[in-house]
Order: structure tokens, then sequence, then C-alpha cells
């Protein structure tokens, strides 16, 4: 059985999609809030409502989740591949 190689690259959509995730969901989702709740005057005053600050907020949220499950979904192919894919991929060839 050939011993497999990591590829980086899906260890780096890996922590991208994480990243993204995690910026994406709770962590807009709580600016939209502190602009509410805190009064942070950013980009305008409309508190009470759900104004373009939050729907911004939302918008932008609702994009980074996605291409972080596209990027985590796109690592889970487990980043091994046999020796032999391995020298195909890098263009070397083992003599």
């Amino acid at each position: 059985m050939a011993r497999g190689v990591n590829l980086r690259r899906d260890r780096i959509l890996f922590f991208l999609g994480l990243l993204l995730v995690l910026a994406g969901g709770p962590g807009l989702a709580a600016g939209s809030y502190a602009h509410d709740s805190l009064r942070v005057p950013i980009g305008g005053g409309a508190y009470d409502a759900f104004g373009w600050v939050n729907q911004t907020a939302l918008g932008i949220g609702v994009v980074l989740l996605l291409i972080g499950l596209m990027f985590l979904f796109l690592s889970l192919r487990g980043g091994i591949v046999s020796e032999a894919k391995a020298r195909e991929l890098s263009g070397r060839s083992r003599t």
C-alpha cells in the first residue's frame, strides 16, 4: 500500500473555509447586533429599525458563510493522494 502525501491546498481550503464561516456567521451577526444595542454610530443612527447597515452586514455575512461552506466542502477529499499521483502533480518522477 502506497504511503499518502498531504496536499497543502486542501489544508489551506479547510482553514480558509473555517475562517470565512466564523467571520460570516456569528461575526457579522454580532457586528449587526453591536450596532443596534451598543449604539455604535457606524454609517447611520437607525438603531430601532433593520436599516441599511444591518442589511449590508447580513448580505456580507451570508456571502462569506456560503463561500466558507464551499471551501470546507472542497477540502473534504482529505488531502491524501498516492505517491504516484503526488509525483504526477509535482511534475517530477522518482527513479
